[in-house]
C-alpha cells in the first residue's frame, strides 16, 4: 500500500468510527480531511489509469468530470492497486 493508500485508509478509518459513534462534531472536523483523500487517491488512480493506455484520451476526461457519479468503485479499485 502507498502513503495515498495509507492515507485515505487512516482518514476513511477516523470518519467511519466518528459515524459509528454518532460524534456529529467529529464527523464534522474529519469529513474534509476524508473527502480531500478520497479525491487525491482518485486523482491518483486515474492517473495510473491513464499511463497503461488501456482507456482513450476521451474515456479519460469522461472519468476525470464524472468520477463522484462512480466513486465508490473508482476508490475500490484504487486500493486495490499496487504501483
Amino acid at each position: 500500500m502507498n502513503e495515498i493508500q495509507q492515507a485515505y485508509a487512516t482518514a476513511k478509518a477516523a470518519y467511519d468510527a466518528a459515524v459509528e459513534s454518532e460524534n456529529w462534531e467529529l464527523v464534522e472536523q474529519v469529513e474534509d480531511i476524508y473527502l480531500d483523500a478520497e479525491s487525491v487517491l482518485v486523482e491518483w488512480a486515474l492517473n495510473v489509469a491513464e499511463k497503461t493506455g488501456r482507456l482513450s484520451a476521451n474515456e479519460m476526461e469522461l472519468l476525470r468530470k464524472n468520477w463522484i457519479q462512480h466513486h465508490e468503485r473508482i476508490v475500490k479499485l484504487a486500493m486495490k492497486l499496487s504501483v
